[in-house]
């Protein structure tokens, strides 16, 4: 089972105006939604538009929190299995037009009992289930965080972090199954400057030697990198000329990756299959969808770097 953990989940408003924004001045919307929001929970959402079970971990609370579970019964493979806290879910307000403009809340206070309660709750997993903790962690966690990861890797679950680079830089050393940084986010990992497709593979490289199985690698302006112990392959991911939205993008490529991996065992193909999925959301208005990822997969193309 994988299973993803979104420590601090957004109820997303989303505004699209056909008019230009006017600052100082009232705007009204043409068009309004509301979607589930937080890295985990894209991961989840596109792991069921491809037809896989996922439990989604996390916190809610407030007045929020139903309304939230409501929207993601539209996804049929995601089992909710969150812990509630006091304090409401956040609502970021997503407004789109000529240009896009995003105003996120900071969300509730998280106890260290709520913390207690999902470990509890992370007690069910077993031996090489898949636990994903993606997203945004807050400082005053981190330490607990650390604890509960650490836990679960004893009981032989596979570890996958997408998350900030304070809590990768304390797991360095410890046996992740996948690991996924942004470029700007490699370089406060490793230390030293990450600007070209070389520096990304040196740096993929450096960190699978630290006993990271996998480590993904994604640049903004296209190109992803892979290190694992197949060797070191780079693939394009992004166009500029086509993206839509980068959001979610990232999130994608993971869940892609652990649903062909699952599938097959083979790192490569998951790289390649996971490099669809981030095009195709990044090429469409939300999440990628089965469709999009299949017209995409056959134009990817995973080369190995020597």
């Amino acid at each position: 089972m994988i299973c993803t953990c979104t420590l601090n989940p957004s109820l997303d408003y989303y505004m699209e105006f056909d008019k230009p924004i006017e600052d100082g001045k009232t705007n009204r919307a043409s068009l309004e939604y509301y979607e589930a929001g937080g890295k985990g929970i894209n991961i989840s959402i596109v792991l069921s538009n491809l037809g896989i079970p996922s439990r989604a971990f996390g916190f809610l609370g407030g007045f929020t929190k139903d309304f939230y579970i409501s929207l993601l019964t539209k996804y049929q493979d995601i089992r909710p299995s969150f812990t509630y806290i006091d304090g409401n879910t956040r609502i970021n307000v997503k407004c789109t037009g000529d240009k896009d403009t995003n105003m996120n809340a900071c969300g509730p206070y998280i106890q260290d009992k709520d913390l207690d309660n999902l470990s509890m709750k992370l007690k069910a997993l077993y031996e090489n289930d898949v636990f994903v903790l993606a997203g945004n962690t807050p400082e005053y966690t981190i330490d607990h965080v650390v604890e509960i990861l650490h836990q679960l890797q004893q009981e032989g679950v596979k570890v996958v972090l997408d998350t900030d680079t304070t809590i990768v830089k304390k797991m360095l050393e410890t046996d992740i199954f996948l690991l996924k940084l942004t470029k700007e986010e490699c370089e406060e990992v490793v230390g030293y400057p990450v600007q070209s497709k070389l520096d990304m593979a040196k740096a993929a490289n450096e960190l699978h030697q630290k006993n990271i199985e996998n480590v993904i690698i994604l640049d903004s302006e296209g190109p992803a990198v892979l290190a694992s112990n197949e060797g070191v392959f780079e693939c394009g991911v992004l166009d500029p000329k086509k993206t839509v939205n980068t959001v979610g993008t990232g999130d994608s490529m993971v869940a892609g990756f652990l649903m062909e991996y699952n599938r097959t065992r083979n790192v490569v193909d998951s790289f390649r299959f996971g490099a669809s999925c981030g095009s195709a959301t990044a090429y469409s208005k939300g999440m990628a969808t089965r469709e999009k990822i299949e017209s995409l997969y056959h134009l990817v193309e995973v080369q190995k770097i020597a």
